[in-house]
């Protein structure tokens, strides 16, 4: 394509996606093609810069320099600019699910060939959160994420926008900086303690966030509130996350999360909240979430059936291929047509023809791009 042309389709997909943000998609669902997989027809295979252990480099080499992370970003991106669909193309200094806990003194682990962690907080003590002091905005990773993001900026004058790096949510925050288990015990036999957490983290979220936004708009860059698919219009809402949502009751998370997400959609005028796992019993309680703007999970772990139920048409749905062992898809053509079949209304749905969170065997069929695309005429 040339560039007149690649310019065009980034605009049309701009406009489209304002109108999946809008509710107004009538004709038919958005989307967008990630990996479907090693063997594909019609295309070559795009692996993410962001989450693939595969590459030039291992996934510790890649994020801990600058210049590879960026390079591996710049080459994700050609690819999809080659494929169909929806794309917005954006860079995104993220080192992921460590941010926020680093910067309250979680120790990070870097692993050669998958994304860092962090080990909790020594002691089981839930008492020891009152000896934790609001954290700088270069504590932790946070630093080097701002180094990025104006690296990200310098490296390509400002050509491309620059993606909200992944700030996990309150709840998950939580969880990683007391241990799961500690937070779980801690919810029921320390709620006071847990809730002083949670607002700490809130707070703090909300300050680095407008810090990183503040930071790419002076540079005169468009800032993209979300780290997931798709595009989101600057000044729509935020995107988080609230995997540890799943190990809670209904009761328990419109207790210990859902005023929190409310705080954060408050300040940026909405959430769209990713989740792993089956969430499923959560709906009556993410129903009380303000300004909930959409929801990004893996149809092969939540049914997608209920979803559309209770939020089809009122909220951006956007689904990829997950965990794939309970809810299995016959190949990406069969994870399309099925969600699509399921569908009352495509105002809102966003399919992403995608593997790379997923856990699919050998026997994951080739995908073939025209069939694909077919389905979205």
């Amino acid at each position: 394509m040339t560039n007149q042309d690649i310019t065009a389709k980034i605009t049309e997909s701009r406009r489209f996606l304002t109108r999946l943000w809008q509710l107004e998609n009538d004709e038919r669902p958005a989307f967008l093609i990630g990996y479907t997989g090693p063997r594909l027809k019609g295309g070559t295979p795009v692996r993410s810069a962001l989450f693939s252990t595969e590459g030039k480099d291992t996934v510790r080499e890649r994020l801990q320099d600058p210049k590879k992370f960026l390079a591996a970003q710049l080459e994700e991106i050609q690819g999809q600019i080659a494929f169909r669909g929806d794309f917005v193309p954006a860079l995104c200094p993220t080192l992921g699910v460590i941010a926020i806990p680093s910067a309250f003194g979680c120790e990070v682990v870097w692993w050669e060939n998958d994304f860092p962690c962090v080990r909790p907080l020594t002691g089981d003590d839930p008492m020891l959160v009152y000896d934790l002091s609001k954290p700088k905005l270069t504590s932790g990773v946070l630093g080097r994420i701002l180094d990025y993001t104006r690296f990200f900026i310098e490296q390509t004058g400002g050509q491309y926008p620059v993606r909200l790096a992944d700030v996990q949510g309150p709840l998950d925050n939580a969880a990683l900086i007391l241990g799961h288990t500690n937070f779980l015990e801690a919810v029921i036999s320390s709620p006071r303690e847990i809730h002083h957490l949670l607002q700490m983290i809130t707070d703090f979220m909300i300050e680095f966030i407008r810090a990183q936004r503040d930071l790419v708009k002076t540079c005169g860059v468009e800032f993209v509130p979300s780290g997931f698919q798709p595009w989101i219009p600057d000044g729509s809402g935020i995107s988080i996350a609230n995997d540890a949502g799943v190990m809670l009751s209904p009761a328990l998370h419109d207790e210990f999360s859902v005023p929190y997400i409310n705080q954060l959609a408050s300040a940026f005028g909405g959430v769209y909240i990713h989740s792993c796992g089956n969430w499923t019993h959560l709906i009556p309680s993410l129903k009380k979430v303000r300004g909930l703007m959409g929801l990004e999970f893996g149809a092969s772990e939540t049914p997608f059936g209920p979803i559309v139920e209770h939020f089809g048409g009122r909220a951006v749905l956007a689904c990829r291929v997950g965990l794939h062992r309970d809810i299995k898809f016959n190949g990406m053509a069969d994870f399309v047509s099925k969600i699509k079949e399921q569908c009352k209304t495509y105002r809102g749905v966003f399919i992403h023809a995608d593997i790379t969170n997923g856990l699919v065997d050998e026997n994951w069929p080739e995908t073939d791009l025209n069939e694909i695309y077919e389905l979205f005429v």
